[in-house]
């Protein structure tokens, strides 16, 4: 019995991971599209196009991790979209700082920077989700 309810705990979990990988994927995609068009079509500053492409991504990231990943839990009222806010704009400034950093200090093309900072603040963005803004 105790095993069963531990491999459906462990079950839950690893769906709730794969939710969160889709709803990742689909708002990186939105933020990259977005932020490649306003860094080489419409020339806009990449420190610039980082932040607008971000802030249409994390909210639709935030109304995607409500209704798909995170459905049960913590009341979905003002006090979850002001967690969810303050740890995406902790997981905002790490982004923009690894970006600058990577792109000013060490040289990667910005776009390879663009990758590398929003896989790992991926990481950040889940467990600052799961542990605190919807945890159960």
């Amino acid at each position: 019995m105790i095993k069963s309810g531990i491999a459906s705990l462990r079950q839950l979990y690893k769906l709730q991971v794969i939710r969160f990988l889709a709803v990742g994927v689909f708002s990186v995609l939105i933020e990259f599209v977005l932020f490649a068009l306003l860094v080489n079509y419409l020339r806009v500053e990449y420190m610039r196009a980082n932040l607008m492409a971000m802030s249409v991504s994390i909210l639709c990231n935030y109304f995607m991790s409500c209704t798909v990943v995170f459905g049960s839990g913590r009341s979905r009222g003002k006090v979850t979209f002001s967690l969810f806010m303050l740890f995406t704009l902790a997981g905002l400034l790490l982004n923009q700082f690894l970006l600058w950093f990577l792109v000013e200090k060490l040289t990667v093309h910005v776009m390879a920077g663009k990758v590398l900072a929003t896989g790992t603040v991926a990481f950040f963005n889940f467990f600052t989700k799961k542990h605190i803004v919807f945890k159960a």
